[in-house]
């Protein structure tokens, strides 16, 4: 009885919704490597049961991953950056080590690069929270 009972309950799905069903399902283990064809899988999820506005939430959600993947870059080229600067910094003290006040400029150079750095990273990492 309690069967009879589920199965009338039990939505009829069409061969449009049955297809996203599926493709949704296969496609869930993506989002660690290929988080598009899970966003492209949701978008048509939505298309089938007719829920259009979800599309652009999705899409929202989509750029915020590929945002969030990409920061790993960014951190990765101001630290490059920060490096490649310092090296060149310490190779200019070396040809003018001659005089105290070379050195020290170079050095503040150095702190003011660190010091942006810093700052530039707290500030994308606030934009990200916020």
């Amino acid at each position: 009885m309690k069967k009879q009972l589920r199965n009338k309950q039990m939505k009829k799905y069409n061969k449009k919704e049955q297809e996203s069903i599926e493709l949704l399902l296969m496609d869930l283990n993506e989002l660690d490597n290929k988080p598009r064809r899970l966003f492209y899988a949701l978008e048509q999820f939505a298309l089938s049961f007719d829920k259009k506005y979800a599309i652009p939430s999705l899409r929202e959600a989509q750029d915020l991953v590929y945002r969030h993947i990409k920061e790993g870059d960014t951190y990765s080229q101001l630290f490059t950056s920060l490096r490649k600067f310092i090296k060149e910094e310490w190779e200019w003290q070396i040809k003018h080590a001659d005089t105290k006040e070379c050195i020290n400029y170079s050095q503040e150079r150095i702190k003011g690069a660190e010091e942006f750095i810093k700052l530039h990273i707290k500030e994308l990492t606030e934009r990200r929270f916020y």
